[in-house]
């Protein structure tokens, strides 16, 4: 009997061990250094959001696939700072549904289509369901102001995946 046990057991954690199987991959990268800030008049503070043209595509992959195909997911973000001033907001949204992996059509996914801020915590950014690859996400900078005077902003972006 205690044989019959370790093998039920064991079928079990060799189960379980194949249980996380959604990952995301990126492409792009994000910079705002082309940007030209005009100020017309001496003594006035800029009014500026700058969106950055940057081409970052977010794709929800699978180890295995055949297990994962209709998983629903959720997608959090937030950001690292490196150096990056409390002032400045960085904001983020997906422009797009990408595409369904080996499928045709749009891929299955809700919510972030307006601009959020990434905070230092993990916050909630969209869900979908099922493989999907080139997410397109569009980020920008808001309350840009002259006080904070010149100076170079670095920050990291974590995405994160859990699944439903």
């Amino acid at each position: 009997m205690k044989r019959y046990t370790f093998f039920i057991l064991l079928c079990f954690f060799a189960l379980g061990s194949r249980a996380q199987g959604l990952q995301l991959s990126l492409t792009g990268m994000v910079t705002f250094n082309e940007v030209q800030i005009n100020v017309s008049d001496p003594g006035e503070d800029i009014e500026a959001v700058i969106t950055a043209n940057s081409g970052v595509q977010l794709s929800v992959e699978s180890l295995n696939y055949w297990e994962q195909k209709n998983e629903k997911w959720r997608i959090y973000v937030h950001k690292t700072n490196v150096e990056w001033a409390d002032d400045i907001k960085l904001e983020v949204r997906r422009q797009g549904d990408g595409d369904k992996l080996n499928k045709k059509g749009g891929g299955n996914v809700h919510d972030g289509s307006t601009f959020a801020e990434i905070k230092d915590n993990p916050t909630y950014f969209f869900r979908g369901m099922g493989l999907i690859s080139n997410i397109p996400l569009d980020f920008r900078i808001n309350e840009l102001s002259l006080s904070l005077g010149a100076n170079e902003f670095e920050a990291d972006v974590v995405f994160t995946i859990y699944d439903d």
